[in-house]
């Protein structure tokens, strides 16, 4: 198959190391490989760049589309609030607030943020601010260097996971829903509300706690921080992660709106990676997210100047094999129909070529079906002829002399004859020798005659012809 886009995420998600390609044509997204690295923190660079490089170049896949996902727990997400009049300087103005976040140089941080909403009523204006420790992120960024990677976006994966769930949602406004990404021991739930990224938060499961307890008390938390109104409803709660399906099956009784990951994307998943689409799950919203011009949450925690920015030139090649595809796409259906007009035209001529031979042949099969006619009417004629003359001059001539007969009839070809013969035993076998008789059978009793002294006999036979 031919893909147009291919998009790669990349997880740290506590000692491992998730990867996966999501590859795009005309008929949409498809999540084509994965891979998990367990404890990378351990291998040496050397293998770990082995494993990594074997992943990208059997599958083939690009490394100038990668997008990395780092943890809840090395992000900082702020709601904040400013003068609607700041909008026009807006980047300058979240600049200086997240300084106001850095005490020392070695406390600087990078940052991204995405406006929430704007409200007329009060004229203040809500963003989302994610900042990442700048050493911390420098440091992830190295591993990802020494490896032969170089990301095109940051973002908290997370993050990547809310833009694949909401870009499957047909109208994400006016509702609320709960993502849940579970990971071996804690869990990561996100508010979504109006489209938007509201509420984020990692807690840790305890040894001997449920995931139904430990998700219903965030759940709660939740609505208490996000100041939910009294009749504001949660339409579903959405569970991604390895842990996902041991949680599902606690929480379904209690929560009937609570489902799987795996039921709320549009991609396509082939067999052989049906299994692994819920622990994959965050890394494919990553990739996703890669694969979008405007992604619903659009961060990227990388500085200005360590992004890579792809000129148009860069979207030529794509272009031209888009249009090669369409190009033969559409010589496709014309060779179809030229063909078939082609196809037509031959065999115009054929039929041309072959009709004095036709038209001899239908004449032929006039002149058949006329003889066949005339000789079924001259058939029909002999049938109704009175065959009683030529019957009774053959019964003359085979009648021995001793016999006459009483009585003759033919009915429709049925002769019924009745007499008296002194030699009754040659008598039938002699009508069965006549041409023009068959079926001959006795009929009635046979007694003998007191005043003749010859036997009485009942014959019928049937008219050959």
């Amino acid at each position: 198959m031919i893909y147009l886009k291919t998009c790669v995420g990349i997880e740290l998600r506590g000692e491992d190391m998730l990867i996966s390609a999501l590859q795009s044509n005309f008929s949409g997204s498809v999540f084509t490989h994965f891979t998990r690295i367990a404890n990378y923190r351990l291998c040496e660079k050397a293998d770990l760049r082995d494993q990594v490089n074997y992943f990208f170049k059997s599958n083939m896949l690009g490394k100038d589309n990668v997008v990395l996902g780092i943890s809840r727990q090395d992000i900082v997400l702020r709601t904040l609030e400013f003068p609607s009049e700041v909008a026009d300087n807006l980047k300058q103005v979240v600049r200086y607030q997240v300084q106001s976040f850095e005490p020392t140089d070695d406390d600087r941080l990078y940052h991204d943020f995405v406006p929430l909403n704007e409200s007329a009523s009060t004229k203040k204006l809500t963003v989302l601010l994610v900042t990442v420790r700048k050493a911390l992120l420098d440091e992830h960024l190295r591993l990802l260097r020494d490896i032969g990677i170089r990301p095109a976006a940051v973002m908290g994966s997370s993050m990547g996971l809310a833009n694949l769930f909401l870009q499957s949602q047909k109208n994400p406004n006016s509702r609320i829903f709960i993502l849940a990404d579970l990971s071996a021991s804690a869990v990561e739930l996100l508010a979504l509300r109006n489209g938007a990224l509201t509420y984020s938060q990692q807690a840790v499961k305890q040894d001997n706690q449920d995931w139904r307890d430990l998700i219903a008390r965030e759940m709660s938390e939740a609505a208490a921080k996000m100041r939910l109104d009294p009749e504001a409803t949660l339409e579903k709660i959405v569970l991604a992660g390895e842990s996902s399906a041991a949680a599902f099956e606690e929480m379904k009784a209690d929560f009937p709106d609570c489902e799987l990951m795996r039921k709320s994307i549009r991609i396509t998943v082939p067999r052989e990676n049906a299994a692994h689409v819920q622990e994959a799950a965050s890394t494919l919203g990553l990739a996703f997210t890669g694969t979008l011009r405007r992604p619903p949450i659009r961060i990227n925690l990388l500085p200005t100047e360590m992004r890579v920015r792809q000129t148009r030139w860069a979207y030529v090649p794509a272009a031209i094999l888009g249009l090669a595809i369409v190009a033969l796409l559409i010589a496709l259906g014309f060779h179809g129909m030229v063909q078939n007009r082609m196809l037509v035209r031959e065999l115009d001529k054929a039929i041309a070529s072959n009709k004095p031979a036709v038209a001899r042949v239908q004449s032929l099969r006039a002149q058949s079906e006329a003889m066949e006619a005339k000789i079924k009417a001259f058939e029909e004629l002999l049938r109704k002829r009175d065959m009683n003359l030529e019957i009774l001059q053959e019964l003359t001539n085979i009648l021995p002399m001793d016999t006459y007969l009483l009585s003759y009839n033919n009915r429709d070809g049925t002769i019924l004859m009745v007499g008296f013969s002194g030699s009754y035993s040659d008598l039938i076998p002699k009508l069965e020798q006549s041409p023009l008789l068959k079926d001959v059978v006795p009929k009635g009793t046979i007694y003998k005659d007191a005043q003749t002294g010859k036997d009485r006999f009942t014959i019928e036979a049937k008219l050959e012809r």
